[in-house]
């Protein structure tokens, strides 16, 4: 979710749409028809039919406003839109980490979940070959080409195929058997080269899960370009493990290898259904983590929030006291004043009438400008301090 999006329920999002025709929506959120339509087309929201507005005002029959569909595991059940939606539409209150969480495609409990999607799933094969890749292993697979490429033009060349020996091939198929098997359950998962390495995740709903298909025990292994690598000539049979990448996800880990009981490619449903399961789980254990995150946020702002008034309140009782000195000092002013002035008038001293009259209009202007009520200093504690 990009950072200053907002979440909003795909109904309310739905009857937005439907609310008016496409211009006049798009007008009311600065934008233009054609970008308020790619907005709602990717948060799954299907706009009017051509001629839906012209019926309505001829009064004819319309399809009924549609329902958002049913959510999904690892969906979090929420459109993300743009900032600007929150002056048309409710900012939808966050998923309970209590749930409940079943729907027409999810039940509440997760062996239930991972029975209906092996069922669902069915029999995977793996394909011998990659004529035919899933789209997440596209970008991967052609970077390869374009070193292969590359290494038949020159006789040699740094940038040489990563993954063009046996046990490279294998994964790839293994990966690329999965996503399809995912794909089927309206998921997905992709993959790229790093270092040599593939890495690899699945997307269940808006959960990602880390994977990884690594060698189970000891092999031999070549220092290729300051990585210890296995060795390229390594037989396809070398026994490997599959499992949510524990690097990606320490709280949501499983894995599943070549056994007795076979080898990865004829265990590809089980470990797709089990990854969905994952998700599902990954995704409401992220909700009680937002939960917890967001408290342990509120704890620390109340926190905050007391120490800045006990601040405030330091700084109310030192304006106090402060006012009180200004105060005593303006009052010892007009009382030297006072004095003068008496004294001038018993005949005990002689000072000059013009002198005199000049000093008191300094002095009593001085006692004014300090005395904290006529300088207006006491507003400083006035009022109880407040955020």
């Amino acid at each position: 979710m990009w950072q200053n999006d907002i979440l909003v329920l795909p109904d309310d999002l739905i009857a937005f749409a439907w609310s008016a025709p496409m211009r006049d929506l798009a007008a009311k959120l600065e934008l233009s028809d054609v970008g308020l339509k790619k907005l709602l087309t990717r948060c799954g929201v299907a706009s009017p039919p051509q001629g839906y507005w012209n019926k309505i005002r001829a009064g004819k029959r319309v399809p009924a406003l549609p329902k958002a569909r049913p959510r999904r595991p690892g969906e979090m059940g929420r459109a993300s839109v743009d900032a600007r939606f929150k002056n048309v539409l409710p900012i939808a209150a966050p998923f309970s980490s209590n749930g409940p969480f079943a729907s027409a495609l999810v039940p509440e409990d997760l062996d239930e979940l991972l029975a209906q999607e092996l069922q669902a799933i069915g029999k995977v094969s793996v394909p011998q070959t990659l004529d035919r890749p899933h789209k997440g292993l596209l970008q991967l697979l052609k970077q390869e080409q374009r070193r292969r490429n590359k290494n038949a033009e020159r006789e040699w060349t740094f940038d040489e195929p990563k993954f063009d020996n046996p046990l490279g091939k294998r994964r790839l198929k293994i990966f690329n058997a999965l996503f399809f098997a995912l794909s089927k359950r309206g998921h997905d998962g992709d993959a790229y080269e790093r270092d040599g390495e593939i890495h690899a995740r699945a997307t269940i709903g808006d959960t990602y899960l880390g994977l990884d298909i690594g060698i189970v025990g000891s092999h031999r292994t070549v220092r290729q370009y300051g990585y210890l690598r296995p060795a390229p000539d390594l037989p396809a049979s070398t026994p490997l493990a599959l499992r949510i990448d524990p690097g990606f996800d320490r709280k949501n880990t499983g894995s599943w290898q070549d056994d007795c009981d076979g080898k990865l490619e004829s265990k590809i449903a089980e470990i797709a259904a089990a990854i969905i399961v994952a998700g599902e789980k990954k995704f409401r254990l992220c909700l009680r983590e937002a939960e917890e995150r967001a408290e342990r946020e509120r704890i620390e702002k109340e926190k905050q929030r007391q120490e800045r008034l006990v601040q405030l309140n330091q700084k109310r009782l030192q304006n106090l006291r402060t006012s009180g000195e200004l105060l005593r000092q303006a009052e010892d002013i007009r009382a030297l004043v006072e004095r003068v002035r008496r004294a001038i008038d018993e005949g005990s001293a002689e000072i000059d009438a013009s002198a005199l009259e000049a000093w008191q209009r300094w002095a009593l202007a001085e006692a004014d400008r300090i005395d904290p009520v006529r300088s207006g200093q006491i507003l400083t504690h006035l009022n109880q301090p407040s955020l």
